[in-house]
């Protein structure tokens, strides 16, 4: 995906100046090095030298960490984008790091903030610096931004959703009649999946997504375990029985209240042809807010892969500039 966000700055370079942001790309780190240029790295470049494993690439520093590439290299926002893991590293220290070294954060790493969102929302806060996270729960799909500027006056009162794109794509190829096996290898094919898919599969990925939505949308300090997790190893028969009674199957996440205490559930469920979420068919997305007063708003999109976002990222490096909350 940070390949992705390096084509897109380059490719937005001009629409970005003509709002009067001057965007430059400093520093990038991998796991192996650092390349820098305080100047501004060149984005083609940047991609074709790192296909090429940066042979010959002398802005490249092998041995140059990302933690040292933080507190030492001179820029206003951090983007942090290392694959989620259970207990959050390496990017949670990459996020504390920039925090404390007073520079803005964008994230689409899930990880760090399900396992310590309230002590980075503080060390922002603390720091006089931003955390946006938009592109952690369905990529392009407005989230965060959406409830914040749109439902001030509002009460949320529960979140419904389709929060995995692989997910989605297998559940639909098992309802042509594909058994789930065929199904996931079709979408490793398609490249829906990755070679480790378990943590879709297994409904993890959704899970980590409704624990954020949980702390930063109801202020709960909520955690993995708290959420009932059921994956879709297992629901060939469901896919059929949905099929008889003409009712379609998908990976719900769910946060509801009951009794004032918050419930988090990931499990694939039958619901109506009618239901909205019913609509969201191959990798696409969607979530289904209930407000008090609003009720019920529905938002949806189109997910193609790692370029919508990307596109999230972007948005959020802009928003730490502008007043605009989206």
């Amino acid at each position: 995906m940070a390949q992705s966000l390096i084509g897109l700055v380059d490719e937005k370079k001009g629409m970005l100046r003509s709002l009067g942001f001057d965007l430059r790309i400093v520093s990038v780190s991998d796991s192996k090095g650092t390349a820098v240029d305080v100047r501004g790295l060149n984005a083609s470049e940047l991609l074709k030298c790192k296909k090429s494993e940066w042979k010959g690439y002398r802005k490249y520093a092998a041995g140059y960490g990302a933690l040292e590439a933080i507190r030492r290299i001179g820029s206003d926002v951090i983007v942090e984008l290392t694959p989620s893991t259970m207990n959050g590293e390496p990017g949670l220290s990459n996020i504390k790091a920039a925090l404390a070294a007073e520079k803005n954060v964008v994230t689409a790493n899930k990880g760090p903030l399900v396992v310590a969102y309230r002590e980075l929302v503080k060390m922002a806060k603390e720091n006089g610096v931003k955390l946006f996270y938009e592109a952690t729960v369905g990529a392009h799909v407005p989230v965060f931004c959406l409830v914040e500027s749109c439902f001030k006056a509002d009460e949320l009162q529960s979140v419904s959703g389709i929060l995995n794109a692989t997910t989605n794509f297998v559940i639909g190829e098992m309802q042509k009649g594909k058994r789930f096996q065929e199904a996931i290898d079709e979408a490793v094919k398609a490249g829906w999946a990755e070679t480790n898919y378990s943590d879709d599969v297994d409904g993890i990925d959704p899970a980590r997504k409704l624990v954020i939505m949980a702390n930063a949308l109801f202020g709960e300090d909520a955690k993995l375990k708290d959420v009932k997790i059921k994956g879709i190893r297992h629901i060939e028969a469901l896919v059929r029985e949905a099929s008889r009674q003409n009712k379609k199957v998908k990976l719900i996440g769910e946060i509801t209240r009951n009794k004032g205490k918050l419930q988090m559930t990931v499990h694939p469920k039958q619901i109506p042809i009618d239901d909205a979420l019913a609509t969201v068919n191959e990798g696409n997305m969607a979530i289904k807010f209930t407000f008090k007063t609003s009720k019920e708003i529905f938002v949806s999109a189109q997910f193609l892969g790692p370029r919508q976002t990307a596109y999230a990222v972007l948005n959020d490096i802009v928003r730490t500039r502008t007043e605009s909350i989206c």
